[in-house]
C-alpha cells in the first residue's frame, strides 16, 4: 500500500542540503569579492583550509648619505627692519672623508655689511658623506665685533629631525633671539612651534603652519612668538621631512653689543639629562661684573622645563677635582624655571639632572671684563655609545668635557688614548682645532667648550647615527 505521509528524515535531509548549498554559494561569492578587491590569495584560500606557505625575503635598504646642516652666519634683527640680518661667512670645520658641501639655495637673511640690503652671499651649508666613508662631524664658528653683534658664535652642524627642543635666550629689552629653520631636503616642510615661558605655555599663532621651502632657510624673531619673555623654551615640529632648528642669541647693553651665542637643538624630554661643555669663570672675575647695572644676566643659570607634569628635579653640579653639589627644585608643569648656579663653584662643569617626569634643560654661562663680555648657552647632550667623531673649530681655548652618568669609573678612548672618567662626574682634556675621534663601550656624554678672556661658546658632540637594519618582505 502506498502512503501519502512523507518520512521525517527525508525532510531533514532536504533542509540540510538546502542550507549547505546556500552557505557554499555565499562563501564562493565572498571569495570572489575578496579577490576582486585585491586581498592576498593566501587569505582567500584559508576559507578552504591552510594555503601554501608565503615566502619571505630579507632585504637591506639602500643606505642614504649622512647629512649635517651648519648654522651659517650669526643672526640678529636690524633696528630699522623686521628682516633677519647676517654678518659675514661662518667657517666650517669638518671631520670626515669624501664629503660634499652644498649651500642652501634660498634664504631671506640680509647681509649686515651690504649698503643695498642684499641677501647674504654665504648662506648655511649642508655637509654630506657616503655612509660607507666612516664617521662624519662638522662645526661652524664665527667671531664678530661690530656695532650690532659682538662675541664668539659656534655650533655643531646638526642632523635633520622632525622634532627639535630649543632651551635658551630671552626676548626682554636689549636681548634678541632669532630662530633659524633650515630645510635641507627636496620636499617642503610644514612647521609648528610651541612655546613655554615663566608663567606657562604661550599662545603663539604666528608659530603655526610655517612653510619652509626645499633647500631653504627661514628666520623668525622669538619676540614675535613670546614677547618680553625672560625664560623661553621652544619645541619645533615638522610634518613630512626633517629640518634643523637653532637659536641665535645676542645681547645689547645700553648702546653697545655685548655677547653672542648659537644653540642647536637637544634631545626630547627625559627623566635623565646631562649638560656638559660648560665653563664658568672664577668668582673674582664674575662677581664684580654681575654687580654692575644691567649685567644681572652675566652669571651662570640652569633653565628647566617639565612640559607635561609637576615634578621634582635633582640637579648635581659636577666640577673637575671637587665634590659634587646638589640642588633639588620643584617644577610646575608647563612653567620654565631659571636657577642661579654661581655659588656652586667655577671652572669646567657639568650638570646631571634626574627627575620623576620628563624635562629639558640648558645652562647659560658668561665670561668677560669690565669692557667686554660674552655668553654661552649649552643644551642637554645626547648619549654616546660606540664610535663617533667631532670637529673642533678655531676661536679660543678648546677643551672637551666627558661625563660618566654611571656608578662605576669608565675608560673612554680619545684619539686612541684612554681617558678615565669618574662615576657621576666629568673629565676634561684640551683639544686642538680639527677632526677628532671618540669611542666608548659604555654610556658617556661629551661637549666642547671654547673660551678666551672675553669670548665663550660651546659645541655638542653628537653620536654617529645607527645604520638601517634589514627588513623582511613577503613574496606571493
Amino acid at each position: 500500500m502506498m502512503s501519502d505521509h512523507t518520512p521525517q528524515h527525508g525532510a531533514r535531509n532536504l533542509a540540510l542540503r538546502t542550507i549547505t548549498a546556500i552557505v557554499s554559494t555565499l562563501l564562493l561569492a565572498l571569495s570572489i569579492g575578496l579577490v576582486a578587491v585585491g586581498l592576498p590569495v593566501g587569505i582567500v584560500n584559508a576559507f578552504d583550509g591552510l594555503g601554501p606557505p608565503i615566502a619571505s625575503v630579507e632585504v637591506v635598504p639602500a643606505e642614504p648619505d649622512r647629512m649635517l646642516v651648519c648654522m651659517g652666519p650669526a643672526l640678529s634683527f636690524g633696528s630699522q627692519s623686521a628682516s633677519a640680518v647676517g654678518y659675514g661667512p661662518a667657517t666650517e670645520t669638518i671631520a670626515g672623508s669624501d664629503t660634499t658641501v652644498t649651500p642652501i639655495l634660498d634664504t631671506s637673511v640680509v647681509d649686515g655689511f651690504s649698503l643695498e640690503s642684499a641677501l647674504i652671499a654665504e648662506p648655511p651649508v649642508v655637509v654630506s658623506q657616503p655612509v660607507d666613508s666612516g664617521s662624519l662631524a662638522a662645526s661652524s664658528s664665527q667671531t664678530l665685533n661690530n656695532l650690532n653683534v659682538t662675541g664668539l658664535a659656534t655650533s655643531e652642524c646638526q642632523i635633520p629631525s622632525r622634532e627639535a627642543w630649543l632651551v635658551g635666550g630671552e626676548t626682554t629689552v636689549g636681548r634678541q633671539t632669532a630662530l633659524s629653520l633650515i630645510n635641507p631636503s627636496d620636499i617642503p616642510a610644514l612647521v609648528d612651534i610651541s612655546v613655554w615661558g615663566q608663567t606657562g605655555p604661550i599662545v603663539a599663532p604666528l608659530g603655526r603652519g610655517i612653510l619652509v621651502a626645499p633647500m631653504s632657510q627661514r628666520v623668525l624673531s622669538v619676540a614675535g612668538l613670546a614677547p618680553e619673555e625672560r625664560s623661553p623654551v621652544l619645541r619645533v615640529t615638522s610634518a613630512g621631512v626633517g629640518i634643523v632648528a637653532a637659536l641665535h642669541y645676542s645681547i645689547y647693553r645700553g648702546l653697545e653689543a655685548d655677547g653672542l651665542s648659537v644653540m642647536g637643538s637637544q634631545p626630547g624630554p627625559s627623566t635623565e639629562r646631562v649638560i656638559t661643555g660648560a665653563y664658568s669663570p672664577p668668582e673674582e672675575v664674575s662677581g664684580p661684573i654681575r654687580g654692575k647695572d644691567g649685567y644681572q644676566d652675566f652669571g651662570a643659570i640652569v633653565r628647566l622645563l617639565s612640559p607635561d607634569e609637576d615634578t621634582r628635579a635633582q640637579v648635581t653640579v659636577a666640577l673637575v677635582g671637587a665634590e659634587p653639589s646638589m640642588i633639588t627644585v620643584d617644577l610646575v608643569a608647563g612653567e620654565t624655571k631659571d636657577l642661579l648656579l654661581d655659588e656652586f663653584g667655577s671652572g669646567d662643569l657639568a650638570l646631571l639632572i634626574r627627575s620623576s617626569a620628563p624635562v629639558v634643560a640648558s645652562i647659560r654661562t658668561s665670561v668677560g671684563t669690565d669692557q667686554r663680555t660674552d655668553t654661552d648657552w649649552a643644551g642637554s647632550a645626547p648619549l654616546i655609545i660606540g664610535e663617533t667623531a667631532f670637529a673642533v673649530p678655531a676661536g679660543g681655548e678648546a677643551r672637551i668635557s666627558l661625563v660618566n652618568p654611571g656608578t662605576e669609573d669608565i675608560s673612554v678612548s680619545l684619539d686612541g688614548r684612554d681617558v678615565s672618567v669618574p662615576a657621576r662626574s666629568l673629565a676634561t682634556r684640551p683639544v686642538s682645532p680639527g677632526g677628532h675621534e671618540l669611542s666608548s663601550t659604555l654610556p658617556v656624554y661629551a661637549g666642547l667648550s671654547l673660551r678666551g678672556e672675553t669670548v665663550i661658546d660651546s659645541v655638542m658632540v653628537l653620536p654617529t647615527p645607527e645604520r638601517q637594519g634589514s627588513v623582511f618582505v613577503s613574496v606571493r
